[in-house]
């Protein structure tokens, strides 16, 4: 299933190193702070065709998810919880309240993404089993 997604490459030393050759490093530094529609992998790699014949590799640290418009999240009681990606910052969310009508009651808020997957991980991540010895 393919993903939006945005190139995010801060550093290319890594890439710089291991790919041989300059057109290879061409697209990647082209790619570079761009969206596209991406294959993500199951270990996190996301495939990207750039171009009819060429494509990119990135790993997770490499592109961040997008989500390009208010997408609704949940409900909170008789609002509606909306997110959508900080257009100021790749590795922040947006959120905000509406009602049924669409109106905006609480204006949006950015949270970085970690701070929302350590919140989701630490509610509804699987509690690890205590090891006896």
């Amino acid at each position: 299933m393919k993903k939006r997604i945005k190139v995010t490459i801060a550093d290319f030393t890594h890439l710089t190193e291991n790919l041989n050759n300059p057109e290879e490093l061409a697209l990647y530094e082209a790619a570079n702070g761009n969206t596209y529609d991406a294959e993500i992998e199951h270990d996190g790699y996301a495939i990207v065709d750039v171009t009819d014949e060429d494509y990119i590799e990135l790993a997770p640290g490499e592109y961040q998810l997008m989500i390009e418009e208010w997408t609704n999240a949940g409900q909170i009681g008789k609002w509606t919880l909306q997110t959508m990606s900080d257009p100021a910052d790749d590795k922040a969310l947006l959120y905000r309240t509406v009602d049924k009508a669409g109106t905006e009651i609480q204006a949006p808020q950015s949270l970085p993404k970690q701070v929302v997957e350590l919140v989701a991980n630490t509610w509804f991540g699987k509690k690890a089993k205590k090891i006896e010895e």
